[in-house]
């Protein structure tokens, strides 16, 4: 045994540093102000939960789970997926009405990559009206928007990828029959391209159907737009044309390129219909989402429609270049050479109210020691002596650039004297 393992934490967990919180905490920040938009209230779930919840309606759990048992011997997980949590709360605290709710999920999977522990974060409709035309899902586009305009204010550039899973529902199943069709479609999803490709030569007897779908799963994404359904020039299968106008319809209110991904069966198992995954620009995968309506009536009756979006708080901090940090000033420490106690609180409150961050470092002999010292936690440096406190100009330093932005003296500024205990003025 190591004797030093106290010391560890198991692979896939982290501790984080202040930098990292607060990268978090505007993330948070900015997904909390994009649900607002569309009216979701925001929510987060429990860590942990009864087995039961996330094998209900569909095995969300599988083997790559952290299981324990309570003391009374039920069956807990550590929670491994946001959607049966969303599914929980509602059915619990709510008799049908329309519910939207921007998410935060604490989540562990056991899985062959550095992170077993992250927070997902999304958007879920419940019980919203469905659209009334079958080719373009409002409901869904909303919840798209609400993700790209998340992606977009943490500085991410990026693109939608589309599949429409009922279509090649509707295909394999004239060939195999309803009990056969999900085993069927998870060795598609898992598959390689090969392998695939054998799979429809296997199932399909009609040849040129099977021609057809072994050129549409040979295909890399490509953008798709309405004005190629005249010509169908992807020759989309009949089954697949309604990703036109479901496609232009996403673009024209994410403003983002959106291309057709016939390849990606990422949650085939649960997913109705259209399914979306948001990429950066060069193809990181950010989250994904689309409608789980029957997913959700396997789960629970009372819930009879269902969409939702997610991404995570990882994945966004990852690829964020720089996160737009608007409410954060400069970080200054504040030195006092032969400055008078008084003058440098006068000094202190003159920063704070420019919203500086100013932390008072106390009195100074050796100003290159100083900055050395603070240089890992401070952005900017004052000094202050007499020269100041008799009106004139103080400098603040960038630590990185040398640059120095002046401001007045508030004794320069209002002429104010403040009087001691005794009386006297200063």
């Amino acid at each position: 045994m190591d004797n030093n393992e106290y010391l560890r934490l198991p692979h896939g967990m982290f501790d984080r540093d202040e930098e990292w919180i607060e990268r978090e905490r505007k993330i948070l920040e900015l997904h909390n102000t994009s649900g607002k938009r569309i009216g979701c209230k925001l929510q987060k779930y429990a860590p942990v939960g009864y087995a039961s919840t996330f094998i209900k309606g569909a095995n969300t759990a599988k083997d790559k789970v952290y299981t324990l048992n309570s003391k009374s011997g039920k069956s807990l997980i550590l929670s491994c997926d946001s959607t049966p949590s969303v599914f929980r709360k509602y059915v619990a605290n709510n008799n049908g009405e329309a519910q939207r709710i921007a998410f935060i999920a604490p989540l562990f999977r056991y899985r062959n990559s550095h992170s077993r522990h992250f927070t997902q974060l999304g958007y879920s409709l419940i019980n919203e009206k469905p659209s009334e035309m079958e080719d373009i899902d409002i409901n869904l586009i909303q919840l798209a928007k609400s993700m790209i305009d998340l992606f977009s204010s943490a500085g991410i550039k990026t693109k939608i990828h589309i599949n429409d899973y009922e279509a090649l529902r509707k295909i394999l199943g004239s060939y195999v029959s309803e009990q056969e069709l999900p085993e069927v479609l998870h060795k598609i999803q898992f598959s390689s391209k090969e392998e695939r490709l054998e799979i429809f030569q296997k199932i399909i007897t009609d040849k040129n159907r099977c021609q057809e779908l072994i050129e549409l799963f040979s295909q890399e994404p490509k953008i798709i737009r309405y004005k190629d359904s005249k010509d169908n020039k992807l020759n989309l299968p009949e089954e697949y044309k309604e990703l036109y106008k479901m496609s232009e319809a996403l673009r024209y209110l994410t403003d983002v390129p959106v291309y057709f991904d016939p390849a990606d069966l990422h949650s085939i198992e649960t997913i109705d219909k259209f399914a979306l995954r948001f990429r950066t620009l060069d193809n990181i995968a950010l989250g994904d989402g689309g409608e789980y309506t029957k997913y959700a009536q396997r789960w629970n009756d009372k819930i009879k429609n269902f969409w939702s979006v997610a991404s995570g708080v990882e994945a966004i901090e990852r690829n964020s270049p720089e996160l737009i940090q608007e409410d954060i000033k400069r970080n200054i420490a504040l030195y006092s050479i032969d400055a008078t106690d008084i003058f440098t609180l006068q000094v202190m409150k003159e920063l704070e109210s420019m919203g500086e961050n100013v932390a008072y470092k106390g009195k100074i002999k050796n100003i290159g020691k100083a900055i050395n010292k603070i240089k890992k936690d401070y952005t900017h440096i004052v000094i202050l002596g007499s020269n100041e406190e008799n009106g004139e100009d103080i400098k603040i330093k960038s630590l990185n650039t040398g640059e120095i932005i002046s401001i007045k003296s508030p004794n320069k500024k209002e002429n104010i004297r403040i009087k001691t205990e005794v009386g006297e003025e200063r």
